[in-house]
């Protein structure tokens, strides 16, 4: 999955649990692991990973700042989405390295059986985790219920 998918699940599962921090912090990494399981396309086999990954990387960073400073998330919500993306840093740092090095979270291993797909279904269904996570973010921003 992309990071700004992971980001954008963990911030909404956060604003819906709202506390306490280390439990939503346990259950945003194992939705990490559980998303990763889940059939989708990754920029990863694309012919510009670097971009594309660089470019994921600022939007997740731009749906942090946004929760906290616009919508008026607690940064420790607005933080839970990037606990949750956190992991695809290894990712990040294999794809620059020229695909050398070790992939350290465990869905991201040979091994584990990542959800692979074509780019039609891999990025809809992304896309459908991004829409139904914006809606329960805006739905439940602090001053709306």
């Amino acid at each position: 999955m992309w990071v700004s998918t992971h980001v954008l699940a963990g911030l909404a599962i956060a604003a819906a649990l709202g506390g306490p921090w280390w439990l939503i912090l346990v259950i945003v990494i194992l939705a990490h692991v559980l998303m990763d399981l889940v059939p989708h396309w990754d920029y990863t086999v694309s012919r510009h990973p670097v971009v594309y990954g660089w470019c994921d990387f600022i939007a997740s960073f731009a749906a942090f700042w946004l929760a906290w400073l616009l919508l008026g998330y607690p940064w420790w919500i607005a933080f839970m989405g990037l606990v949750s993306g956190a992991p695809d840093w290894d990712v990040l740092i294999w794809i620059a390295r020229g695909e050398r090095g070790r992939k350290y979270f465990p869905s991201h291993w040979d091994s584990f059986p990542h959800g692979r797909s074509g780019p039609g279904w891999g990025i809809g269904v992304q896309v459908a985790i991004m829409v139904v996570s914006v809606a329960v973010v805006l739905t439940l921003r602090p001053g709306a219920v």
